[in-house]
């Protein structure tokens, strides 16, 4: 079988292919990261018919998409220099059909980032309202040139670049940060609780992790059009927190300083509604 640990850990992708499935996810690595590879293995896991672990390689499924002549599996790539409207509209078609071998379709959306902003508030529609269960993955180098619209909508998954170490499984860590965070823990209690992830090799996974969380919050609306803690708005101030923290580790700004700071900033003037 092939091994994909080159640009992101195979198991990293295995648990969220396993997990519970959203309908939208951006995969963002810089060039030379091999993100459509990272995408076929994602959508392979779950189309694969076989026995855990998954992908199982062998089952009429796997070899379809290893061949990529997978029906329910899509890829959309730019026409020119650009992703237009047309090509967007002829995506929606599809996903509003039926699935033809499996429970649902995943289109690929390479270098998303070329869409134009015509296309991206088209392709919007469909992230606002999914049909069934299927899942769109977009592909970029820079999920900041697409709209914000379409990142609030979408997990995002940051993926090593060639020769990186697989990343951890921070997913629980990120889980009990946030349970903390939105029953209204306080500074030191949340920085204590990710005090062993404040160091450099760790701090990005923490952040993927932390982030998917968030979005994951967001896609499946927790809090949105509600009184209660946290709201659409607490969760996307989360999520900037957190971004804030990754371009200042990215800086070299000292990972437990950029923690610090962005736990601050999560807490300052925000306290859990009963």
């Amino acid at each position: 079988m092939p091994d994909y640990s080159d640009a992101v850990s195979r198991k990293r992708l295995m648990a969220l292919a396993g997990g519970k499935l959203l309908h939208a996810y951006i995969f963002e690595g810089a060039r030379g990261t091999d993100k459509m590879r990272a995408a076929e293995t994602f959508a392979k896991t779950v189309h694969c018919l076989g026995e855990t672990p998954k992908p199982c390689g062998i089952c009429l499924s796997c070899v379809k998409a290893e061949h990529g002549n997978h029906e329910d599996i899509l890829y959309l790539t730019r026409d020119g220099n650009s992703i237009g409207v047309k090509q967007v509209e002829e995506l929606q078609i599809r996903l509003r059909g039926k699935p033809f071998a499996s429970e649902r379709v995943i289109a690929v959306i390479d270098e998303a980032e070329r869409m134009t902003p015509q296309s991206q508030n088209k392709l919007l529609k469909t992230l606002e309202e999914p049909s069934g269960g299927n899942i769109i993955i977009l592909l970029t180098s820079n999920s900041a040139l697409l709209l914000k619209t379409i990142q609030s909508r979408c997990a995002v998954l940051r993926l090593g670049a060639v020769g990186a170490a697989p990343a951890g499984d921070f997913a629980e860590l990120a889980a009990a940060f946030y349970a903390k965070l939105t029953a209204g823990g306080a500074y030191y209690e949340l920085y204590k609780l990710v005090g062993a992830a404040a160091e450099r090799d760790a701090s990005s996974d923490f952040l993927d992790a932390l982030e998917i969380r968030l979005r994951d919050a967001l896609v499946s609306g927790l809090g949105a059009g509600r009184q209660e803690y946290p709201s659409h708005d607490d969760i996307l101030r989360f999520a900037d927190c957190v971004e804030d923290a990754r371009r200042g580790v990215n800086g070299g700004l000292n990972v437990k300083y950029a923690f610090k700071t962005m736990i601050l900033n999560m807490t300052t003037d925000t306290k859990a509604k009963p």
